[in-house]
């Protein structure tokens, strides 16, 4: 039995389409509000917002950057005129006075608008932007070079100078990285610059500076600084050996040859290509140009075989080799019928120069095999 027609749901059977006017309708109070209440019921505020926008642009003249300020409001701020607009659309015919009330409450909403993005740019700008080069030295100075003021310079006041500083320990205790080490050196050798100068007297205003101490005082504080700079070469050493090595990573064997241009079947040489997909990560490979009838060799030892990159064969060492066939038909089926040991055998039948292939495949190649 064919199935029976379904009716209209509830909400077209109470409410009715979408409505339309036209200029046989009449524009009464209640059938504006019938038309408000069909959009009450289906419509969300962010709904209205295209036909807004719309009505901009072509009862205001409003350009793309005009509506683009008005669209940072929130949508609820044009409740009172959305459903107006829609009904407009739809057909609806207003008076004069009432288009100029909906286009006096936009031009309003524009205002607020400006006013709304001048407040947002004023905190951006009150807004301090921190470099992390600066992040990093505030550190320095909040931690290590504090500690160093307090324990190293502090001391000197007082007439110690046989205070230890391990700038190691502290440099791990405050979770500081290899980036602040430099910052923290260039701090202590302005400090250590300047009491050398002192002790060979090569600034008058250093002379001056450190007069309070002695030369075997000043010499007790420039070991003082050494020792600390020897430290700092410690850690340098140590981040350097933690440091995690970025590693390559090798892509899949089809996004390797993508763009690798070979010959699929060459009916004169009797040959067909391998699959290239095989080729990464093999060990050794056979290739053949039919135009110049040269015979390669790719041989390497990496650990993940070879690679291709574009249209050439990646990661072959200076043992591979390739030379010219004189018999091409008697040598090729040997190369795909015979063992890696009887091929190295053919190899020294052959009479023409061998020489390095370059690595580069293009369209008169044949992928013979590989192992």
């Amino acid at each position: 039995m064919a199935k029976r027609k379904r009716g209209p749901s509830l909400d077209d059977k109470y409410l009715g389409p979408e409505p339309i006017y036209t200029s046989d309708s009449e524009f009464t109070s209640t059938n504006w509000a019938k038309g408000v209440h069909w959009y009450n019921y289906f419509y969300k505020q962010k709904d209205y917002m295209s036909t807004t926008h719309q009505f901009c642009k072509d009862v205001m003249g409003w350009d793309k950057k005009k509506i683009a300020v008005l669209k940072r409001l929130k949508d609820y701020r044009f409740m009172r005129v959305n459903k107006s607009i829609k009904m407009y659309y739809r057909g609806w015919q207003y008076p004069d006075e009432q288009i100029t009330a909906i286009k006096n409450f936009i031009d309003e909403q524009y205002l607020v608008a400006l006013k709304e993005k001048k407040v947002e740019d004023a905190k951006k700008a009150d807004i301090v932007i921190i470099s992390p080069a600066e992040r990093t030295r505030m550190k320095v100075m909040e931690t290590v070079y504090h500690d160093f003021d307090s324990t190293i310079v502090e001391g000197w006041l007082e007439g110690e100078f046989k205070q230890k500083f391990n700038a190691f320990n502290r440099f791990k205790a405050h979770g500081l990285k290899g980036n602040a080490i430099n910052i923290f050196k260039n701090l202590l050798e302005i400090e250590y610059n300047n009491i050398k100068d002192a002790y060979e007297k090569n600034c008058e205003q250093a002379v001056e500076g450190y007069s309070n101490f002695t030369k075997g005082e000043k010499n007790k504080m420039i070991k003082q600084l050494e020792e600390i700079f020897v430290d700092l070469q410690r850690l340098k050493d140590s981040y350097k050996a933690t440091r995690t090595t970025k590693v390559k990573k090798v892509k899949a064997s089809d996004q390797q040859v993508s763009k690798l241009k070979y010959c699929a079947e060459n009916l004169d040489a009797k040959l067909t290509s391998i699959n290239p997909v095989a080729i990464p990560g093999k060990t050794k490979l056979y290739v053949y140009n039919c135009k110049n009838k040269k015979l390669m060799e790719y041989v390497t030892s990496s650990i993940g075989g070879f690679e291709i990159s574009g249209t050439s064969i990646r990661n072959f060492e200076k043992e591979s080799r390739q030379a010219t066939l004189r018999k091409p038909d008697e040598i090729l089926p040997m190369i795909l019928n015979k063992t890696e040991k009887q091929i190295d055998k053919i190899w020294d039948t052959l009479t023409t120069k061998i020489d390095k292939p370059t690595g580069r495949v293009n369209a008169d190649c044949i992928l013979m095999r590989v192992f």
